[in-house]
């Protein structure tokens, strides 16, 4: 499936989850990269944002989406996009433009991250011919009870999004895992909260689940 995403929306529908799982701890030792399909789910893998460590979402297939829940009762999930020049390894990140069928590039056109014309095949495929910019993965971020974290059934999508500070200073360089290192970023302008007007239900899986689910591979060019 291929998403369809202006600068402050786009296909999420991989994340839309029902509130049935339960909080689970999260592994601080593995590494998982790609959304899995099992049965009429898909699991993927996120980060605690108060420990860092691994966790995993779990996603109805067919579940409605957006979300109707009071904003009041949604917590925001982070999903931070690092550029093509950052030196951290693709396969460390939550999801690859080839293994997740969503925010598979920057829905609009960043000069640092590197501006592509909509007629580019990577905009027109996963940005509906709008300019957009290439990326090297994303990660989710989201806060879990167990651990502290503000979580709830509701997630409010906000994509976090370098500075051409970052850039310079070499911030994309390094692995953004928590929420105070998201705060530390804004605060000292090397990253900027791009809000968007995604909320869907969320809820955490075990690990189990996605080892028993089949990769997704996406067709990139």
């Amino acid at each position: 499936m291929k998403s369809i995403a202006s600068s402050t929306a786009f296909c999420a529908a991989a994340l839309v989850v029902a509130a049935a799982s339960l909080c689970l701890p999260g592994r601080a030792d593995v590494i998982e990269s790609g959304q899995r399909v099992f049965g009429q789910t898909s699991v993927e893998p996120a980060l605690d944002d108060s420990t860092g460590n691994l966790i995993y979402l779990l996603t109805p297939l067919k579940s409605p989406f957006p979300s109707k829940s009071n904003p009041r009762a949604a917590s925001p999930l982070y999903l931070t996009l690092y550029p093509l020049s950052s030196t951290l390894p693709a396969s460390e990140f939550n999801c690859q433009p080839t293994n997740c069928d969503h925010l598979n590039v920057l829905p609009f056109p960043d000069v640092d991250y590197g501006a592509l014309s909509g007629s580019d095949t990577a905009c027109a495929d996963f940005n509906g011919g709008n300019p957009c910019s290439a990326v090297k993965g994303h990660d989710h971020l989201v806060g879990v009870a167990s651990t502290g974290g503000d979580f709830n059934v509701a997630w409010h999508v906000q994509l976090v999004i370098f500075t051409h500070a970052a850039f310079l200073d070499g911030k994309i360089n390094t692995r953004i895992t928590t929420l105070s290192q998201i705060e530390a970023l804004v605060q000292s302008g090397d990253a900027f909260i791009a809000d968007t007007p995604i909320t869907f239900n969320c809820s955490v899986t075990s690990g189990r689940t996605y080892d028993l689910g089949t990769p997704v591979v996406i067709p990139y060019p």
